[in-house]
């Protein structure tokens, strides 16, 4: 009897044995039109998929705006996002950056705090910058302005004058940027927005710091990728 159970576990060992190296190792040639997916240990050890928003993804060329195709696509995941609304899905993909000031309602994605919205790419990236903070002071940023229409620049200007940027020419109208409460940029948190910002792809321009070219505004923060996109591609 002991005989036989050796056998049998001896059996059972082999075929599994094979049967891993079967699922282990794809046929040489597959069947055209077929398709091999991972194995269990490729799938149990792949990377996770990668979120992190891509760079904005305007061109230039012929005098219009042109979308780079090899970079563009909707087929990735969408992040559910938490706001003070409920959840909001935001893919992160800009297919069409509009205009400043007319970015088209498609291309913009809610933020935390209602009512204020940012490109998706910026959306994105900013969430992950909020959701660091969160975990690390217990409540999210305090935001005071984000995306701003043509109109609601032009209204600023009127209000503030010479610190506020003419209509069509602010980074807030290609929503690409947001205005921090005081609680925010300033003592502690301050220090840890300094240190931390530019890992999410964000920061306070140097025009904006101290002795920079324009009004002091530790405030204004914004999505360098997008910032930079939009100036190579001469729209800014």
């Amino acid at each position: 009897m002991v005989g036989r159970i050796a056998v049998l576990g001896a059996l059972v060992l082999s075929l599994s044995a094979t049967v891993l190296a079967e699922d282990s190792v794809p046929p040489a040639n597959p069947a055209p039109g077929s398709e091999i997916g991972p194995t269990t240990v490729e799938a149990l050890t792949s990377r996770p998929l990668d979120l992190s928003p891509p760079p904005s993804l305007v061109s230039h060329a012929g005098g219009e705006r042109a979308l780079d195709a090899q970079r563009v696509s909707r087929s990735g995941s969408r992040l559910e996002l938490q706001t003070d609304g409920g959840s909001v899905y935001c893919d992160g993909i800009v297919t069409d950056p509009g205009t400043n000031g007319r970015v088209p309602d498609a291309e913009l994605c809610d933020l935390w705090q209602e009512p204020y919205r940012d490109r998706a790419d910026a959306a994105v990236s900013i969430f992950a910058l909020n959701d660091m903070y969160v975990a690390r002071f217990g409540e999210p940023m305090c935001l005071s302005s984000a995306y701003r229409t043509f109109e609601e620049q032009a209204a600023l200007r009127r209000k503030k004058g010479a610190i506020a940027a003419p209509a069509g020419l602010s980074n807030h109208g290609w929503g690409l940027a947001v205005d921090f409460c005081p609680e925010t940029y300033t003592g502690a948190r301050g220090d840890w927005l300094w240190a931390n910002a530019a890992t999410f792809g964000w920061e306070n321009p140097e025009w904006a710091r101290k002795g920079g070219s324009g009004f002091y505004e530790p405030w204004h923060w914004e999505y360098v990728a997008g910032v930079q996109a939009i100036a190579a591609a001469g729209l800014s």
